[in-house]
């Protein structure tokens, strides 16, 4: 990545970041299938719930994401959306399903070097994403999946990580886009 280009975005780290701390309630583990079939609202919702906040920055840890501080308001919009469809489930199936606890935590990097180990952890992260990503697509391709359906599922994750990529990485770092590009062309 071009020095410049870092300088740039290690100074977007050091002001308006937050991280984004969760924890979405996991189901009781089933005794038996009719009990695992009842518990299945709750395991699908855990999923979609997760699965949006995730959506919301960039995942650093398992239920931390790094998020951009203007999208507070998406999280507060995301976590009423969680717990209105947590309350109709509950009245629908007759569940108990607690409430998530999200949290947000603004901060400031202490100094630029604290920043750009922020950047790096976030280069990292999306870096073996795509690289895991490249390798199970090409297993599917030498295992004769469906091109049709792999250039859609390419495309909807590239879409995914962009929203994401509140840094604008996937543009501005050559070494992941490079990374995408492979992933667009191996499924071209």
């Amino acid at each position: 990545m071009a020095k410049a280009v870092e300088r740039d975005l290690v100074r977007e780290l050091e002001t308006g970041v937050a991280l984004l701390v969760y924890d979405v309630p996991w189901p009781p583990k089933p005794r038996s299938k009719e009990e695992r079939k009842a518990l299945a609202p709750w395991f699908s919702w855990y999923d979609w719930a997760t699965s949006a906040l995730r959506r919301l920055g960039y995942p650093i840890q398992y239920s931390v994401v790094l998020i951009d501080e203007s999208r507070i308001k998406d999280v507060e919009e995301v976590v009423r959306r969680i717990e209105d469809k947590r309350q109709s489930l509950n009245r629908a199936f007759k569940l108990r399903i607690p409430p998530p606890h999200v949290n947000v935590i603004r901060f400031n990097p202490k100094s630029r070097e604290d920043a750009q180990a922020l950047l790096d952890v976030i280069r990292q992260g999306l870096k073996a994403t795509l690289e895991a990503f490249i390798s199970e697509i090409k297993e599917q391709l030498e295992e004769g999946k469906d091109r049709t359906k792999l250039q859609q599922r390419v495309k909807n994750f590239i879409g995914r990580l962009q929203r994401q990529d509140f840094l604008k990485l996937m543009l501005k770092d050559a070494e992941i886009r490079s990374l995408v590009l492979q992933l667009e062309v191996l499924t071209a």
